[in-house]
């Protein structure tokens, strides 16, 4: 039963986790999972099965202290708990996550944003001393449900934060910590989730695989890239995001993309998604487009942030 599968992989956990990062298919996020009783009865007949969704499940299982954030989307890219090998999960249900446990050298803070009425609350969210985020944020995982997202909302978390990095996707749902949604008062709920990391120690790279890259020998030209950037691996996780239509129907094949990334990174954890549309742009740290102490240059020509039929891959290391 996935319920029991999921529990157990939990408890070989190993390290107190303070953060959650998650990515489930749509399917599974659908479908309440059915949770076996850890009681005793009689009557065998009798035994109820509890029905939750993932999300509530999955904080079940986590300290109440963690910060959880997940999102639902067509497919999931994961890699095993031995992190030796990641996998494209195309049509399944499935899961993956990223636990991360407090790191001395990295923060995570993460924010919603309404869509609808951002214009008016940008401030409040973004501004100076708001939600305790820092100025020195270095990456930025943008998550939106909603295909109509207003694209120069990118293009303005650039301009407030001008030395990170900005990748991510469209997704079908965002499995939000209930504070993050408004019970009352007329608004609408978020429908744009991000996740700010930052640093001094914190080293980020990334790289965009374009639409016409159809074979493993570009894909290979393409990630050697983020290997030339010399982070150092095992101090390193990655995030992959990726349309819809790559993948097996892509290729052919499966695990094409997510292959290639373990055969230069074996030792590196890779999560991600396929989703209906990507977010992010080529930062290589060793093509000097950073300042000696890793930021980006925020004197740069803003890139061309959104994307569809490819891949985005985002490598950040605490060094």
């Amino acid at each position: 039963m996935l319920a029991t599968e999921i529990r157990n992989l939990f408890q070989e956990i190993w390290h107190e986790p303070v953060n959650f990062i998650g990515f489930c298919s749509s399917t599974l996020f659908d479908e309440p999972l059915k949770i076996p009783s850890n009681h005793m009865t009689r009557f065998h007949r009798t035994a109820k099965r509890m029905r939750l969704d993932i999300g509530n499940f999955l904080k079940q299982l986590l300290p109440s202290f963690c910060n959880f954030l997940a999102i639902s989307a067509d497919g999931v890219v994961g890699t095993n708990s031995e992190a030796n090998k990641s996998f494209e999960i195309e049509n399944k249900k499935s899961l993956s996550f990223l636990l991360i446990p407090k790191l001395e050298n990295l923060q995570i803070h993460s924010f919603t944003i309404d869509i609808h009425t951002y214009t008016t609350q940008v401030d409040d969210i973004l501004g100076p001393g708001t939600n305790h985020i820092p100025e020195d944020v270095k990456a930025i995982l943008y998550f939106c449900n909603e295909p109509l997202c207003p694209p120069d909302i990118g293009y303005t978390l650039m301009q407030y934060f001008p030395e990170s990095v900005l990748v991510g996707g469209f997704v079908d749902n965002l499995i939000c910590p209930q504070k993050c949604l408004n019970d009352s008062g007329g608004q609408s709920d978020p429908s744009l989730l991000c996740i700010a990391f930052s640093g001094a120690r914190l080293r980020v790279a990334s790289v965009l695989i374009e639409e016409h890259i159809n074979s493993k020998e570009e894909v290979e030209a393409n990630i050697r890239k983020l290997k030339n950037c010399k982070l150092p691996e095992e101090q390193s996780f990655a995030f992959m995001f990726t349309c819809i239509g790559r993948g097996f129907h892509h290729y052919g094949v499966s695990n094409v993309e997510s292959a290639v990334f373990r055969q230069f990174f074996p030792k590196t954890p890779l999560v991600g998604f396929f989703g209906t549309g990507e977010v992010g742009f080529t930062h290589l740290p060793s093509e000097g487009n950073v300042c000696e102490n890793g930021k980006v240059d925020n004197n740069r020509t803003l890139p061309k942030l959104y994307h569809t039929y490819t891949t985005i891959i985002c490598l950040l290391s605490v060094v």
